[in-house]
């Protein structure tokens, strides 16, 4: 039925404390997407934010070279597999063009500036790599009706913020504008499942009659519960020049 059922096998093998800490179904549309331009191929992959580090055992398990850094570098917890330390609003710790991917789950709305790693992502990223990183769909219907009724958004209320420090909402328009101020051009989104947050911006994981009135709705930019954005390095000619006014 669902390309994202080898994924969720994939996941649920994994040790109790390797599962995923974000919302569902996260990672195994981040992972069809890997998959899309992974399969057949051994690539150098970066997981900035790698966490407990789950997600860097399923892409070593399927057969790439892996690095992995995470600001809190002693929460990693994979046997034969080591986490660099890194504070992602820094410059990475690599030289550029080292990998053909870099992954960064659930790590953008927590940073000040994720434009910064953004751009970091994109030089350490070789010729038409990827750049893979999700967050919370912003755009949605339920995120519009929340912000025209108080101006809050899901999942940066304040539960979010004083929670797990969630400060930046992300929005397709501002990725594609940082973008076109570096070599790199944003070349699909797809989102996690449809659905929203509980009022206290808790993902709902049940899988009653709730679920499967969800399930019916589109998985699209209007009712998608998370976004996952693929960013690719390209040579561009028309960057926008940072700082300049022209009006």
């Amino acid at each position: 039925m669902s390309t994202a059922l080898p994924y969720s096998a994939r996941i649920d093998a994994l040790p109790q404390d390797l599962r995923p800490q974000t919302a569902p179904g996260v990672w195994q549309a981040l992972l069809a997407m890997f998959d899309g331009f992974a399969v057949g191929r051994t690539l150098d992959v970066l997981n900035c934010g790698a966490g407990r580090g789950g997600l860097s055992k399923i892409i070593a398990d399927m057969g790439h070279r892996v690095t992995s850094v995470d600001l809190h570098a002693d929460h990693f917890n994979v046997p034969g597999m080591t986490c660099h330390g890194a504070d992602l609003m820094q410059p990475l710790p690599f030289a550029d063009q080292s990998f053909d991917c870099v992954i960064a789950v659930e790590v953008m709305e927590h940073l000040e500036n994720p434009w910064s790693l953004l751009r970091e992502a994109v030089r350490v990223i070789r010729h038409d790599g990827h750049f893979l990183f999700s967050s919370p769909n912003v755009e949605g219907v339920i995120s519009r009706l929340l912000f025209s009724k108080n101006g809050k958004l899901p999942y940066f209320r304040e539960e979010s913020f004083t929670g797990c420090y969630h400060v930046t909402p992300i929005f397709r328009w501002a990725v594609e504008r940082c973008c076109s101020t570096t070599d790199a051009r944003l070349a699909q989104v797809r989102f996690s499942r449809p659905g929203w947050p509980t009022a206290k911006d808790v993902p709902q994981y049940d899988d009653g009659i709730r679920r499967k009135l969800k399930n019916m709705l589109p998985n699209n930019q209007l009712f998608g519960e998370l976004a996952i954005y693929d960013i690719v390095r390209m040579d561009r000619n028309d960057k926008t020049t940072i700082g300049v006014h022209t009006g």
